[in-house]
């Protein structure tokens, strides 16, 4: 079955002080980026956005590909759990993805797809280092599904540990995203 990548884009950029999925990333912007290596790793997508006015011309640009998430201002675990409920069945897994992570390889994501062929959940690693994206086998949906509020999936993650894959990588950008203003002086470079 084929493995889909869910963006996640519809947090308020809190820490950045302004919306950071349309800072310029060198030639494009940071959403932008995310999306191209969706693109670039041949897998299909779906991005996450919230409800709000400011995301209306965003999902406009992403078309039928877009998830809008009501409530996305309760975090990231209710986010995930809305979006899962609307991506397609035929996906037999979800790569999680969080959009202001430009610097991931397309390659990791066609290596965490492969290995979600095998296991229920794959976590890259860098350096002995737990990283993102992560892959989450269909099996586990229903209980994505159930996620609240700004928690994410590291409680499913440790109840399941017996059914994980970490992969090693040579993916340093599984470790970076882009939070705060100091963050992107940093990488933009």
């Amino acid at each position: 079955m084929p493995v889909g990548i869910l963006i996640l884009a519809a947090g308020q950029s809190r820490r950045m002080g302004t919306d950071k999925r349309l800072l310029s990333w060198r030639e494009t912007r940071l959403l932008e980026r995310s999306i191209q290596l969706c693109r670039d790793s041949g897998l299909s997508y779906r991005i996450a956005l919230s409800c709000r006015k400011e995301d209306d011309l965003i999902a406009q640009l992403c078309g039928p590909n877009c998830i809008r998430v009501e409530e996305s201002d309760l975090g990231l675990g209710h986010t995930l759990a809305h979006a899962i409920g609307a991506l397609p069945d035929s996906w037999g897994g979800v790569i999680v993805h969080l959009a202001d992570m430009p610097l991931v390889k397309a390659s990791t994501f066609q290596k965490i797809a492969h290995e979600l062929q095998h296991h229920s959940i794959v976590i890259p690693s860098y350096q002995q280092q737990w990283g993102n994206p992560r892959g989450f086998s269909h099996s586990l949906w229903p209980e994505l599904a159930l996620l609240k509020g700004d928690q994410g999936a590291k409680d499913l993650i440790k109840k399941h540990s017996d059914l994980c894959r970490v992969l090693d990588l040579n993916d340093a950008g599984i470790l970076v995203d882009i939070d705060t203003q100091e963050d992107y002086q940093a990488w933009q470079c």
